[in-house]
C-alpha cells in the first residue's frame, strides 16, 4: 500500500500518535549529539552515541518499554554495544547534560509555539512569571550492592524545576544527586537564570534572605511564602485590602532587619476560609512587586504556583519519569529530564490543537487519553512508516513541519478525547503509622562504599 494511504489510516485511527511523532522530531531533531558535546566535561563518545542512548531511554519515558532492558532490546541494532555498556553510559550521564536536555527542549518548544501562532497566557501584565518547586525522586529498589542491607529507603536525588507559567513548559532543571541536599542550594543558579522583568513564585522552602536580596538587586521580582524561621520587622499597621476566592487579604510592610541596607518588602496575608492540606489557616506572602500590583493581584498570582504541581502530576501519571529499578542517581535524574522534554513536546502538540480548534474544546482534552493512544500505536506505526518516510514528509526545517502539524491537528476529532468528569471525592481516613520510616541518600551511600573499597 502507498505510504500516503497508510498515513491517512493512522491519522484516522491514532492521530495523536502521528502528531506527537512529528512534534518530537521537530523539537529535538538531531540535536542530541550536539547538545552532548556542548555540555559534557568528562563523559565521551566512542561506539555508543548519546543520541542513540537517549532515543532508547525515551522509549521508557513514553511507555513503549517498561525498563531499560526492554529499551535496549528494541534498539540493539542501532546501539552497537553490549547491554552492560548501555547501562554504563546511562549511569555516567553528567548532570549538566541532563539539565541541558530540559532547557533545550523548552527553548525549541517555545519556538514552535510561536510559529504555530500560540499566544502565551498573560499571568501578570509586564512580567514573565515562573514557578519554582522541587521534587524528590521516589525510593528505589535496593539493587546496588551498597544498598542491599539497608533498612531505610534509598533516594536517588532531587530535582528543582522552573516552570514557565505563560507557556506551560518546564524550562529549567536544577539537579541534586544527594537527596539530602537542601533545595535552597540551587538558588544561586536560579538567580543567574533570571533577568529584570521576571517574577518568581515559590513556597516557603525558598524563603532565604540571600536569595531575596540577590533577586531584588538584579531587578527580579518574587512572591514567596514566608517561612516560620524568618521573622523580619513589621512596619506600620496591617490594612485589610479585600477578599479573594479563598479568603480575606491584608497588607503590611516588612523589612529583613534593622540595618540600613535591609530589604523592605510587602507582606500579603491571606486568612483562609478553608485550611490548607497541611492545616494552615493563614499564609503570609513576601513580595517586592511595586504597589501598582495590588495585594489581591499578588494573592491571586501566587495561587498559579500550583500549576507546576499539575505538570509534575502529568509527568507521573502519563509518562514514566521515575523507575523504582533505577538506583544510580545520574540515570534516575536523566530519566526525569527526558520526561520533562516529553512534557514540553506535548505542549507543542497542544499549541497545534489551539491553532486549529476552539480553545474551550482543547482545554477538555485528556492527557491520559493522548498518552494511552501514543503508547498503543506508535511502535506499529514506526514499523510501517520508517525514519526515511518521516524525513521526506517533514524535511529539516520548521517551514515544512509547522504546516504539517496544523494539518494533522485539523484532522483530529477532539470529542473522542474528552476528559472524564467524576463526582466529588470522598474523604478517606488513613490508618495511623505504626513506626517511623526514614530514608537515605543513594549518592552518599555509593560515595562511602567507593571510599571503603580497597
Amino acid at each position: 500500500m502507498d505510504a500516503s494511504k497508510l498515513m491517512d489510516k493512522f491519522l484516522q485511527k491514532c492521530p495523536f500518535a502521528v502528531l506527537t511523532q512529528a512534534a518530537m522530531r521537530g523539537v529535538i531533531a538531531d540535536e542530541f549529539d550536539d547538545l552532548f558535546e556542548e555540555h559534557r566535561s568528562q563523559q565521551y563518545e566512542k561506539t555508543l552515541t548519546f543520541s542513540a542512548m537517549a532515543t532508547a531511554v525515551a522509549d521508557v519515558v513514553l511507555r513503549f518499554a517498561e525498563n531499560f532492558h526492554q529499551a535496549y532490546a528494541a534498539h540493539k541494532s542501532k546501539l552497537l554495544v553490549s547491554l552492560t555498556s548501555f547501562y554504563d553510559k546511562i549511569n555516567a550521564t553528567e548532570l549538566s547534560i541532563s539539565e541541558a536536555v530540559a532547557a533545550r527542549s523548552a527553548q525549541r518548544a517555545a519556538q514552535f509555539q510561536d510559529q504555530l501562532g500560540f499566544v502565551p497566557r498573560q499571568i501578570l501584565k509586564d512580567y514573565n512569571v515562573y514557578a519554582l518547586d522541587g521534587n524528590h525522586l521516589q525510593e528505589s529498589e535496593k539493587r546496588l550492592a551498597p544498598l542491599r542491607m539497608l533498612h531505610d529507603a534509598p533516594l536517588a536525588g532531587t530535582i528543582v524545576a522552573r516552570f514557565d507559567l505563560q507557556r506551560q513548559l518546564f524550562d529549567r532543571a536544577y539537579l541534586l544527586e544527594d537527596a539530602h541536599a537542601q533545595e535552597s542550594t540551587t538558588l544561586d543558579r536560579v538567580v543567574q537564570d533570571l533577568k529584570p522583568g521576571d517574577l518568581i513564585l515559590a513556597d516557603r522552602h525558598y524563603c532565604i534572605l540571600k536569595f531575596l536580596h540577590a533577586a531584588d538587586e538584579q531587578g527580579v521580582c518574587f512572591v514567596i511564602r514566608q517561612h516560620g524561621r524568618f521573622q523580619g520587622e513589621l512596619i506600620g499597621q496591617r490594612r485589610q485590602m479585600g477578599r479573594t476566592e479563598t479568603g480575606t487579604v491584608y497588607e503590611q510592610a516588612i523589612r529583613t532587619s534593622s540595618s540600613a541596607d535591609a530589604l523592605v518588602m510587602r507582606r500579603i496575608t491571606v486568612e483562609l476560609d478553608e485550611p490548607t492540606r497541611d492545616g494552615d489557616t493563614v499564609i503570609h506572602l513576601l513580595t517586592n512587586l511595586p504597589a501598582a500590583v495590588d495585594a489581591l493581584q499578588v494573592a491571586d498570582v501566587y495561587r498559579r504556583r500550583w500549576e507546576e504541581e499539575t505538570g509534575y502530576y502529568y509527568l507521573t501519571t502519563t509518562l514514566t519519569c521515575e523507575l523504582k529499578s533505577v538506583g544510580q542517581p545520574p540515570a534516575a535524574l536523566f530519566l526525569f529530564c527526558l520526561a520533562m522534554m516529553a512534557f514540553n513536546i506535548r505542549q507543542v502538540v497542544f499549541a497545534a490543537l489551539y491553532a486549529e480548534h476552539d480553545e474551550a474544546l482543547v482545554n477538555q482534552v485528556s492527557h491520559h487519553a493522548i498518552s494511552v493512544e501514543i503508547q498503543r500505536y506508535t511502535d506499529g506505526m514506526l514499523i510501517v512508516l520508517d525514519d526515511e518516510f518521516w524525513r521526506g514528509l517533514l524535511g529539516h526545517n520548521a517551514s515544512r513541519l509547522v504546516p504539517r502539524l496544523r494539518e494533522f491537528s485539523r484532522r483530529i476529532d477532539l470529542q473522542r478525547y474528552r476528559k472524564s468528569v467524576r463526582g466529588p471525592k470522598k474523604k478517606v481516613v488513613k490508618p495511623p503509622r505504626t513506626r517511623p520510616k526514614t530514608h537515605v541518600s543513594t549518592a552518599k551511600i555509593l560515595r562511602q562504599a567507593a571510599q571503603q573499597t580497597p
